[in-house]
């Protein structure tokens, strides 16, 4: 059934403009054949049979006394008027044109009176049997008995008027082709007024009939809604992110100012430590902000070389150590004697020593932060799973895009600047590897990194 839908060419805008597009082409093609043929329809002679022959000159006897053409015409008149044609044989002039369809050929009854045999003659719903001669003094003259056939049907083309059948064809091809450019306009004109309203700023607006659509403007619609929700959420994050770091370096820059106010009326260094503190925790939050703009940007130059990185986790974890026995962690290493990879040791160990902090900030007490290092066939795998509460999975991808944060809360216990696993994701990007999140079944939220092998 897959494959089949795949097929079907209206899943697709190229098909179903080739389908009506075809259909028109039909349409015009079909009906310049109909018109063709009505117009060159031949009038069809057969021989008449002996039978209706008969019985015809049966007829004409009681015209046989007849002493003048007009007492015949007045004759066939009162006997039937729209029955009997009447041609002059010596002249070849039709005494009852009025009688004939309006684009009969007059041609066919004045040679047909030269001939000796009846014959049984059709043009469209007319049927004319004849020569039958008849004497009339010094005139000669042929009659024709006419009948009316029964009418063709309707879906008969060559029974259709040919104005009717054109103007039938140019309504049809007309009412396509509307359908066809509604069907691409109406659309895309709501694509343009959705993007112009996005455009002055209404960022809540997104394509609604569009993307009910199964090709590819209703791919379009999907992917402008996507563009929209993705930028929506981008300036939300870094508008909140710009209130969020107002009030981190308010707060540092407030206890700054009054360390030096007390140094200067205690007039002694006491307050110096607090005031160097908050100096580094300004200038650490500001490396944050310059590393992520310059890994976006792509400014930031990789200086690959092979890495060794069982001594780099043993490093990265000695040196958080004192942090996590702060909160009686411990912190634990399954890793092969060694496991070379290419990379920039300096960016590697800070995108692992990001998530190995998070892990000790998020874990509780006496809980148990597990570093687990293993070769696959083609990529190294760290992982890197705490104990603490997890996420939920609607946020398991989000945490790696910038700016997002799980509270949107400023307490030191909630989260920094957003940064930190958007800084991880970038670093590892460039690496050519991957990073993922999942929660543990036993609870805990589990960081998946994986690099190409040197």
């Amino acid at each position: 059934m897959s494959v089949l839908w795949k097929l079907n060419p209206f899943r697709y805008l190229a098909g179903r403009i080739f389908i009506w597009f075809w259909l028109v082409l039909l349409t015009a093609v079909f009906a310049t054949l109909a018109l063709s043929r009505a117009l060159t329809e031949p009038t069809e002679i057969r021989r008449l049979p002996f039978s209706i022959q008969q019985q015809l000159q049966q007829q004409l006897q009681r015209f046989a006394g007849v002493e003048s053409t007009q007492q015949l015409l007045s004759s066939l008149q009162q006997d039937n008027p729209q029955r009997w044609l009447v041609v002059d044989a010596q002249t070849n002039t039709v005494l009852t044109a009025d009688l004939l369809p309006r684009d009969f050929d007059q041609h066919w009854l004045t040679e047909l009176s030269q001939l000796s045999r009846p014959r049984w003659l059709k043009h469209h719903n007319t049927s004319l049997a004849g020569p039958f001669l008849l004497h009339i003094g010094d005139e000669q003259l042929a009659l024709y008995q006419k009948r009316q056939r029964p009418p063709q049907r309707w879906w008969r083309l060559n029974a259709i008027p040919q104005h009717v059948l054109l103007l039938f064809t140019l309504v049809i091809s007309a009412i396509a082709s509307f359908i066809l450019a509604v069907s691409i306009s109406r659309p895309l004109r709501e694509l343009l007024q959705r993007n112009l309203e996005f455009a002055e700023g209404k960022l809540d607006s997104r394509v609604q009939h569009l993307v009910q659509r199964q090709d590819e403007l209703g791919q379009l619609g999907h992917s402008f809604n996507t563009m929209a929700e993705r930028i929506g959420a981008l300036l939300t994050n870094q508008q909140r992110l710009l209130r969020d770091i107002s009030h981190e370096l308010r707060s540092p820059l407030a206890r700054a100012q009054l360390a030096l106010g007390l140094t200067e009326r205690q007039q002694n260094l006491a307050q110096m430590p607090r005031l160097k503190q908050e100096l580094d925790r300004l200038d650490a939050m500001l490396d944050e902000l310059l590393t992520y703009s310059r890994l976006d940007a792509g400014q930031y130059q990789l200086h690959k070389e092979p890495v060794d990185l069982p001594p780099l986790l043993a490093e990265i974890i000695a040196v958080n150590q004192v942090e996590a026995e702060a909160k009686q962690q411990q912190l634990q290493l399954s890793a092969p004697a060694k496991l070379i990879v290419s990379a920039d040791s300096h960016l590697l160990a800070r995108a692992i020593e990001n998530i190995l902090r998070n892990a000790i900030k998020y874990s509780p007490a006496n809980s148990n932060i597990s570093c687990q290092l293993q070769l696959q066939a083609d990529c190294c795998q760290l992982d890197i799973c705490d104990q603490g509460p997890g996420i939920d999975e609607g946020q398991l991808s989000a945490i790696f895009q910038p700016f997002y944060r799980l509270s949107s809360n400023r307490e030191h216990d909630s989260g920094g600047t957003g940064l930190g696993l958007a800084i991880v994701a970038q670093i590892v990007r460039q690496h050519d590897g991957s990073v993922s999140a999942s929660n543990q079944s036993s609870g805990g939220l589990c960081i998946r990194l994986r690099l190409p092998l040197h």
